[in-house]
């Protein structure tokens, strides 16, 4: 669920290189589904996450047989660090660009402000923050969930403590959620246990999916800072503990059951007042009072406890779940998505690296020619890696072609049709080929001095300003 923004300002768009026209297009893109298609993409999404390391990575590409000879091995490493430093200044403007975005919409500044910022810019700001932190979210291989999708899992439903929660979305003006792999570990279920539900011919439990990572970003409406938060080991039907804002209600079984007692405890209470009255001795008037009002009692105390054991849990996936926030959470997708990329583009060149003749395989690296490696298209590419992969790490992965094709073209790497035969260059020449062109010390001084510098004034939050930022907040929250 996102706000609707007016139209951004021209500065903000030129200073940015994007334009309003392919912003619009993402946003149609990705536009309202029917109920038929959330089910669809709860059952047939497939991960694009490679879930192995850089370093692993190039050990097992180094370790596999046929991929490199003797000559390229010793230099493999050599070029796969190249390779990482290219990408990584590559992204460089792109992490420095979503600092200076998100600046006057950080909720955890501690700086103070040198000039006013109205909230047209703040808007423009954030708009723009969210349009670049999409494209870095699917360059990092994170999932973005769809309306329909956050609206059906964060709508009404029962919790694994028995209480009914829901999320009021109308009180959220920017509600984003991105996941990036889902596990379902094995139940431990006790052979007395299975033995019990057989006999009760009771159905087994199922095992609970988790996300492996959730990012969440969010903005309650009235308020003007957007907030960036990163979570590990999400449970798939509890995104609502994310939010700081929800609501806690009793189960309709829990209902019913206090809704009788109470009806039973009045009526016994009101005949025990007309017998008193009537001076008609009715014992079976106070034990219908003290039955029904314990039966009542003891339900309502049922419910305050769901509902602490759910605000627990709650606040144990706030505390240790939490991977990062706000401006540090900036760093952290930068930098998975430049490994991501970097993963990709590695595999991708391996791979054509090693479709080539034991002839071609056994010359030395610079005496190879480019029309010898690959002559496989794109498709073959992209079945092949994905074998390996599963083979490798177990893992269903849809390895992203596009985008690996797309930045060795960008290095010079790649030459080729992907519909018929792609070509790679030789290590050697892929070596020289990539740019190095590393930030200097002077950029760098300039760049902290800007973003993460302190003023001379300090700034001093009076007890006022402390109080009305807590009477805001105090509004919002699970009851």
């Amino acid at each position: 669920m996102c706000t609707v923004y007016k139209k951004p300002s021209t500065s903000a768009v030129a200073r940015l290189g994007l334009s309003p026209a392919s912003c619009r297009h993402r946003t149609e893109a990705s536009g309202p589904q029917t109920p038929a298609n959330v089910e669809e993409e709860i059952s047939s999404s497939r991960e694009k996450f490679i879930p192995v390391s850089r370093h692993s990575l190039v050990r097992f590409l180094m370790q596999k047989k046929f991929f490199l000879n003797d000559g390229e091995c010793k230099k493999f490493e050599s070029f796969a660090i190249a390779l990482d430093s290219a990408i990584v200044n590559k992204y460089h403007d792109v992490w420095r660009e979503t600092k200076v975005l998100f600046d006057p919409i950080n909720p955890d500044k501690e700086t103070t402000a040198t000039e006013a910022v109205m909230r047209k810019e703040r808007l423009d700001n954030e708009f723009w923050l969210l349009q670049k932190l999409a494209a870095v979210m699917e360059k990092a291989n994170f999932h973005e969930l769809s309306k329909p999708l956050v609206q059906q899992s964060l709508g009404k439903h029962l919790s694994r403590e028995g209480v009914i929660v829901s999320v009021d979305l109308d009180r959220y003006d920017v509600l984003h959620l991105w996941t990036l792999g889902k596990d379902t570990p094995p139940l431990r279920y006790p052979w007395y246990k299975q033995l019990r539900d057989t006999i009760l011919r009771v159905p087994p439990p199922k095992p609970m999916s988790f996300y492996k990572r959730v990012v969440v970003a969010i903005r309650l409406k009235h308020d003007s800072k957007l907030t960036l938060k990163a979570f590990k080991e999400v449970p798939t039907n509890a995104l609502e503990y994310l939010l700081p804002d929800g609501l806690l209600q009793m189960s309709v079984t829990n209902k019913a059951v206090v809704t009788v007692a109470m009806t039973l405890a009045s009526f016994g209470a009101l005949s025990k007042v007309v017998t008193m009255l009537a001076g008609v001795d009715a014992p079976w008037t106070l034990v219908l009072t003290l039955a029904a009002g314990s039966v009542a009692a003891a339900s309502w105390t049922s419910f305050k406890n769901q509902c602490c054991k759910y605000m627990v849990e709650h606040s144990r996936t706030l505390y240790f779940n939490n991977l990062a926030s706000n401006r540090g959470l900036l760093t952290l997708l930068v930098d998975r998505a430049e490994d991501e990329m970097f993963k990709q583009a590695l595999l991708a060149y391996t791979f054509l690296l090693a479709s080539r003749s034991p002839q071609t395989m056994a010359l030395d690296s610079s005496d190879q020619k480019v029309q010898d490696i690959g002559s496989i298209p794109a498709e073959t590419l992209k079945d092949r890696v994905e074998r390996w992969l599963k083979a490798q790490t177990g893992a269903q992965v849809d390895f992203d072609t596009d985008e690996s094709l797309k930045l060795l073209t960008e290095f010079g790497l790649l030459s080729g049709d992907p519909e018929s035969f792609l070509h790679v260059l030789p290590l050697d020449t892929a070596m020289r080929n990539l740019p190095h062109a590393p930030q200097s010390i002077i950029t760098r001084a300039k760049e902290c001095d800007i973003i993460e510098g302190y003023d001379q004034y300090v700034y001093a939050g009076t007890e006022e300003d402390y109080a009305k930022e807590a009477e805001a907040r105090r509004k919002y929250g699970w009851f």
